[in-house]
């Protein structure tokens, strides 16, 4: 599937822009609709979904390792299960995750390198057009650059409660570009937003061909991919930073 790298820049309408602009002013979370060409988003899910040589990844504290496609299909039943116990104890009462990822280099030339249609999708999120509308939206006029990375959430895989805010890395806000089909609330997966209280006001289902935008720093967290989910969660995920 071919697509052409200006079908993969943000063109919003002035209207539309308008809009998201005044939804993010007022609760800094918003999710805008039919982001792409149907086509360009059927190329990106093909592309997550046939193309991509996956990593696990998982964190201890601050630190986060991958593991190969090649490690986890040679890892048995025991390490496995030892794995994954030592994943749900750090998660009891800390930050953990562990999904499936693939990250987009911030240097073009390397991008350009490795030539995959997510390098070209950063380009194009990074094209002067592109970062006008994210600065129009956010109303943050020193956004500078996007960075990204492609996720895949399993069964079992989930993302426990942060709020992005990392010193030094001047980041604006969080973008998910979400590119999952047909999936149900049931299976977990969520983008949850977390107040004060440790309450759960807002929950948004992972969709097709929309992206969520939200302010950071912002406590958020992805739900527990349950073991009935039958689809792959996929996204392209990031921030706009400075």
């Amino acid at each position: 599937m071919t697509t052409k790298d200006a079908d993969l820049c943000l063109t919003l309408s002035d209207k539309q822009i308008e809009n998201s602009a005044s939804s993010y002013a007022r609760s800094g979370i918003i999710r805008i609709a039919d982001l792409f060409d149907p086509d360009v988003a059927e190329a990106l899910h093909w592309h997550l979904d046939t193309e991509l040589p996956w990593t696990r990844t998982i964190n201890q504290g601050e630190n986060a390792w991958d593991l190969s496609p090649e490690a986890i299909i040679a890892m048995d039943g025991a390490t496995e299960a030892e794995l994954i116990a030592a994943v749900h104890k750090s998660a009891r009462d800390g930050f953990q995750f562990m999904f499936d990822s693939l990250i987009i280099s911030d240097d073009a030339h390397e991008r350009a390198a490795r030539g995959l249609l997510i390098d070209r999708l950063l380009d194009a999120l990074n094209h002067p057009t592109s970062l006008e509308t994210f600065r129009a939206i956010t109303g943050a006029p020193d956004i500078r650059i996007v960075d990204g990375q492609a996720t895949r959430y399993l069964p079992g895989h989930f993302l426990t409660s942060h709020d992005d805010g990392i010193d030094g890395q001047g980041r604006i806000a969080a973008y998910v570009i979400n590119l999952t089909k047909d999936w149900r609330a049931d299976w977990g997966g969520m983008l949850q937003f977390h107040n004060a209280g440790g309450d759960i006001p807002l929950a948004l289902k992972p969709g097709f061909n929309t992206i969520h935008l939200f302010r950071v720093p912002q406590m958020h967290s992805v739900s527990y991919v349950t073991p009935f989910a039958v689809l792959p969660r996929y996204s392209i995920t990031g921030w706009l930073r400075l």
